[in-house]
């Protein structure tokens, strides 16, 4: 019986209990191979905030769990070392690379162990990148960071792309293509004389069957929030960017409407000084009564949370044109438990929200978000368990994570029997 295949996912920056590396890529690859997630921290953060998953997924079945690793380093090139030296000790067949600087590390494994290599292209790193830098830096920084995540990930195996924007933006081909046009080559000389393909796969970051679980035990928020129904929720992490600040100022109209009205707030901040600038905006603004924030909650609470909520809230900054791009998985995790959602009015998400009449799409503008927002409050008990059963139901056929599993599978399994 030939050995089990051993696959490292290692990232410099997420955490190795990050929704997606974990609890999508992870646990689905675990059903082919021994899966061990790497994640590198500084100096003194060695520690994560997570709670362990029981360990049996039914009363007979044990559930194979990816291995999570935390390597240290005080500086990014100390982190990146780190996970060269931990991953070479488990000496894996394939390696997954999360973020561009990761794939140099993938380059050197390569070199000494002879594995194959997956690149994740789950963010606009480069769109990311430059939008730290002003006018015309932008530009500049933001085009050599281009280049170079674009050198590096031709290199790699395959690339596993969250949309079909990405997939275009790499000139990506699926295997099945790439066989073909090896098949249909007219010549040797055809085979090796045409440009290389670069494959790659669409792995959409849909919702797990784990977000239809209701249990709030042993999370700590069922003591925060006990007997509350909210009227809207932001999922997610805080940052201006995110759109936050402007919902603020909607809640702060909508309160003014509604004495009762209710606001919760679920996920980390990106920085301590926009935690600061959010606590001011409550206290100055006396909405302390009306806003709950609370810090991030485990992958397995989501849906008890939102079950408590009556409107889910997306509107992120429209000056970020990454965010025009694709779908946040919050908009699809609101849905999956039947909320209705106010969001953006970009393509993708109005292709879901407005033609199944999921909720509304809206200009970035205050007033707009604070009329979708009554309207949704304001319908009627069974109306609302319409629009709830429909969100579930569009949800459940289109956009889980269980319909892009076998594409992930199938691609890992094509690449490992390559020579």
């Amino acid at each position: 019986m030939p050995a089990k295949k051993i696959i490292c996912i290692i990232s410099n920056s997420h955490s190795t209990n990050d929704v997606r590396l974990y609890h999508k890529l992870g646990k689905s690859l675990c059903k082919i191979a021994s899966v061990y997630v790497l994640g590198a921290r500084g100096i003194g953060q060695m520690m994560e905030h997570y709670r362990d998953e029981p360990s049996t997924s039914g009363p007979d079945k044990a559930e194979v769990k990816p291995t999570r690793i935390i390597v240290s380093g005080l500086t990014p090139v100390l982190k990146l070392w780190g996970l060269y030296r931990q991953a070479l000790k488990l000496k894996p067949d394939l390696v997954i690379c999360v973020e561009p600087l990761t794939m140099i590390v993938g380059f050197k494994l390569k070199k000494n162990t002879g594995c194959k290599l997956f690149y994740d292209a789950h963010e606009y790193y480069t769109s990311a990148h430059s939008e730290r830098y002003p006018f015309p830096f932008n530009h500049i920084i933001g085009g050599l960071y281009y280049l170079f995540e674009h050198y590096m990930q031709e290199k790699m195996d395959l690339t596993i792309a969250v949309n079909s924007d990405i997939f275009s933006l790499f000139n990506l081909q699926t295997p099945e293509t790439a066989e073909k046009h090896k098949n249909d080559a007219k010549s040797t000389m055809d085979k090796y004389w045409t440009s290389p393909l670069h494959l790659g796969v669409v792995c959409a970051n849909y919702p797990t069957d784990a977000i239809f679980k209701d249990d709030l035990a042993d999370c700590g928020i069922s003591n925060l929030l006990p007997n509350i129904i909210f009227d809207t929720i932001y999922l997610g992490g805080l940052s201006e960017e995110r759109g936050i600040l402007k919902l603020l100022q909607v809640i702060n109209i909508l309160r003014q409407k509604r004495p009762l009205f209710k606001a919760l707030f679920v996920g980390p901040f990106h920085s301590e000084a926009f935690k600061q600038k959010f606590f001011a905006y409550l206290m100055d603004n006396n909405l302390n009564s009306f806003v709950y924030w609370r810090d991030a909650i485990p992958h397995d609470k989501v849906c008890a949370v939102l079950k408590q909520v009556k409107v889910g809230l997306c509107v992120l900054h429209p000056g970020h044109k990454r965010y025009k791009k694709g779908v946040s998985l919050k908009v699809l995790e609101y849905l999956s438990v039947g909320i209705p959602v106010v969001a953006n009015n970009f393509p993708q998400i109005k292709d879901i929200i407005e033609k199944h009449n999921l909720g509304y799409c809206v200009p970035f503008h205050r007033q707009d978000i604070v009329n979708a927002v009554e309207k949704l409050l304001d319908l009627s008990v069974k109306d609302r368990d319409v629009m709830a059963e429909k969100c579930r139901e569009v949800v459940k056929q289109h956009y889980m994570w269980t319909q892009v599993e076998p594409v992930l599978l199938d691609a890992v399994n094509y690449i490992l029997k390559q020579p």
